[in-house]
């Protein structure tokens, strides 16, 4: 929180507390201009505060400041001196943030792509202060032209730009991020999501060479587990098999608290394919569930997209993904979606953002079949109900012809030479 004082003449004094201690910048300007200067002063604050990046207001009025008072904030702590941030370049933001960086090796493959990106596209030695905001917009075409991506890969490798400078502000590195007001948009894309029904998972089982790749198989579409994170660490100690559940370890969520690991109910298709492993490995042998495939690093899309085409049918997108997505679809129609979003360990949120999708189940066709029906039936109660109200009246025979036809339409074929009258 920031308050203004005057001290007469048009001299006035903005109070604030930041980094622990009371400071003060003095300014000379009238009443209208010290107020506008004390609400971007609390944007600063709250900005350095919370580690967000400041509006894009703000930045463009610190852009446009003279280096004298530039110099009052920049003393304040509450922006990055204009010296340093020019003796910044991209390269040194993007080393500092890498080596900072403490993410799963996904996240940092996936980060590492945006690092790549913002290094051919501005150079290493580019100051940070020279990247303009639109630098910054210029970053999504060159994404979609030059690397060929989709536009959710597009709309990830922005946002992760935008994280990127955000720190760099944050680490004083640049006064203000050219990537703030530029929109991440979704990264979704509904082209790529595919409902994998249970008959084509039959069809793969059968097709499938071993009982690894049918649990494999069985544990994403019908357990609704990740493959492979969450598949390889299963034991059979995992299973119970009295209670029918199953005690899957999250590598994906155990940084969340509570979200280490999650139990699944051990579901009929599931315990049957499991069964038939569990009774085909040699007793006191591996207590691995998947004994093989076990390097994380090994990429079992290739493998599986084989077997999809043995099976004889095509290979849909994101084959893992979508498995798993299909399987959250089913129980979010059949159960309620606390329950679906417990057993697959993930939110609400992200289920309807990435998982949902229509089924081919029929129920399109259930839900027009529905509405004909109403539809027919509230015609048959109107005309039942003129008749009543009508009865007494000499217009009674009508309305009962009009309630005959009501309700027998729908009985009446069209002869083969049609409604019109035959011509002579």
């Amino acid at each position: 929180m920031a308050t203004l004082s005057d001290d007469g003449n048009n001299r006035r004094r903005i109070q604030f507390v930041f980094a622990g201690k009371r400071q003060a910048i003095r300014l000379t300007a009238d009443k209208k201009s010290a107020e506008s200067v004390r609400m971007q002063v609390e944007r600063l604050i709250n900005a350095a505060t919370t580690g967000t990046p400041v509006p894009a207001e703000t930045a463009a009025w610190l852009a446009g400041l003279p280096q004298e008072f530039y110099s009052k904030l920049a003393n304040a702590g509450l922006v990055a001196d204009r010296a340093k941030a020019v003796s910044s370049t991209v390269g040194e933001l993007l080393a500092k943030f890498e080596s900072l960086l403490q993410a799963k090796p996904s996240t940092r493959t996936a980060y590492g792509h945006c690092l790549r990106n913002l290094r051919e596209f501005y150079g290493a030695d580019k100051p940070l202060d020279a990247i303009r905001p639109v630098d910054a917009d210029a970053m999504r075409p060159w994404l979609t032209n030059h690397e060929n991506l989709s536009v959710a890969t597009v709309n990830r490798r922005i946002t992760a730009c935008k994280t990127i400078f955000r720190k760099g502000v944050r680490w004083q590195m640049l006064a203000a991020s050219p990537f703030d007001g530029v929109t991440g948009g979704g990264q979704t894309n509904e082209s790529r999501k595919f409902f994998v029904s249970q008959p084509d998972v039959e069809k793969v089982l059968d097709a499938c060479p071993d009982h690894d790749w049918r649990c494999l198989v069985a544990l994403s579409r019908f357990g609704g587990l990740r493959v492979p994170s969450e598949a390889l660490p299963l034991t059979w100690a995992d299973v119970n098999w009295e209670k029918h559940t199953l005690h899957v370890k999250s590598p994906k969520t155990e940084h969340h608290a509570g979200q280490a690991s999650r139990t699944v109910p051990l579901f009929p298709e599931l315990h049957k394919v499991l069964l038939a492993a569990f009774e085909a490995a040699e007793p006191g042998g591996s207590p691995w569930i998947i004994t093989r495939y076990r390097d994380p690093k090994q990429n079992q899309r290739t493998q599986f997209e084989r077997i999809i085409l043995r099976a004889g049918l095509t290979p849909w997108p994101k084959p893992w993904h979508n498995m798993r997505a299909s399987r959250q679809s089913e129980l979010m129609a059949k159960h309620d979606l606390a329950s679906a979003c417990r057993w697959l360990g993930n939110s609400p949120a992200v289920a309807a953002k990435h998982y949902a999708m229509v089924m081919n189940d029929g129920s399109f066709e259930r839900a027009i079949g529905a509405a004909q029906n109403t539809a027919q039936s509230m015609a048959e109660s109107d005309c039942t109900r003129l008749q009543a109200e009508n009865g007494d009246s000499e217009k009674s025979l009508v309305l009962q012809a009009c309630a005959d036809i009501c309700s027998n339409v729908h009985k009446v074929d069209m002869g083969a030479a049609g409604f019109e009258p035959a011509k002579a």
